[in-house]
């Protein structure tokens, strides 16, 4: 699915930026969409009390500026994958696809999505950080920007600032299964698209809107076949009833539809969430397998038992050891 069209049927507006050229661009998206205009995106987007799994339904449009810090640290919880200066950036907030399991559903009051159109002074708060030496860059932490490039065009400037600057690597995460955006796209082996796998069964059940797995397969292979390194990765797994047949299959579904020679690396890692996050998400969907899981919480996360996380990552590394090198799998539990 992409964001085009009449997905939109009211859009919020911060006045001071009502001429901001790229607001001008993505309305021309929206012809027939509710301007509303507001002070600050804040007074809609953290109203208190807000129906979130409403809002997914009939999700609207935040255009706001952001202010003050644009680059952070990355989370524990995320692989670095080796990079000592890993930041995360978000320039979209919220997705328009609905995962059950999603942390965002945990941390914000609202469903709708905000977009961030001052994307030039994230460019230069990066080259100042960039002073101190080289970065691996997060730039779809609190969205899925794929989907969204059609009305946005964040990755393509991205991509651009990337080329202009040699110490930077940037990742990009995505369930989207649209493949004509890498053709659009200047080549560039320093940003890395990494695509989120999950067995087909719960990409039905739980990943709702997103791509098919083979449609995700194939957006990495001409992802690839472009330019561009691709990640797969195995996160989160989800410990359904048949757990161990689905992930194996999984594998054996990737290695028949993507050259796995070819892939960057791949990473491994079971559920994890905050404990604050997990217990506002058991408030909103109390009907949610995922959500009302019994998990264990230790050092502010809720997680699996280390002995089920253990036997699902070793189990899926396991499987994936069939086909590539020990060096290019990435667990979660050797980066927390």
């Amino acid at each position: 699915m992409n964001c085009s069209g009449e997905r939109f049927s009211h859009i919020y507006i911060e006045q001071d930026i009502r001429n901001h050229p790229e607001v001008q661009r993505i309305l021309q998206f929206f012809p027939h969409a509710v301007q509303i205009p507001i002070d600050r995106y804040t007074d809609v987007f953290n109203r208190p009390k807000q129906n979130y799994e409403h809002q997914y339904q009939h999700q609207n449009l935040i255009l706001a500026q952001k202010h003050g810090t644009f680059l952070y640290e990355g989370a524990p919880v995320c692989h670095d994958f080796g990079h000592p200066r890993f930041f995360y950036t978000a320039m979209a907030v919220n997705c328009i696809y609905n995962c059950d399991y999603c942390w965002l559903k945990g941390m914000y009051n609202s469903a709708n999505l905000v977009l961030f159109v001052n994307l030039e002074d994230a460019f230069l708060e990066t080259e100042e950080r960039l002073k101190d030496g080289p970065m691996y860059l997060s730039l779809s932490f609190e969205s899925d920007l794929v989907p969204l490039e059609g009305i946005t065009q964040q990755i393509t400037r991205w991509n651009s600032f990337l080329l202009q600057h040699p110490s930077l690597t940037a990742e990009i995460r995505t369930k989207c299964g649209a493949a004509q955006l890498y053709e659009t796209l200047a080549p560039n082996e320093r940003l890395i698209f990494a695509f989120t796998l999950s067995p087909q069964e719960l990409i039905d059940s739980m990943e709702h809107g997103t791509g098919s797995l083979i449609q995700r397969l194939h957006a990495a292979e001409r992802a690839m076949h472009c330019g561009f390194p691709v990640r797969l990765c195995f996160d989160p797994m989800i410990r359904i009833p048949n757990w161990k047949t689905a992930y194996a299959q999984l594998i054996q579904t990737c290695a028949a539809a993507v050259d796995l020679r070819a892939v960057k690396d791949f990473s491994i890692g079971t559920y994890r969430q905050s404990d604050t996050y997990q217990r506002r998400m058991r408030k909103r969907f109390p009907q949610s397998a995922v959500v009302q899981y019994p998990y264990e919480t230790a050092n502010g996360y809720c997680q699996y038992p280390e002995a089920e996380q253990n036997e699902m990552e070793q189990f899926l590394k396991q499987e994936l050891l069939h086909y590539v090198t020990e060096e290019r799998i990435y667990l979660l539990e050797d980066n927390v």
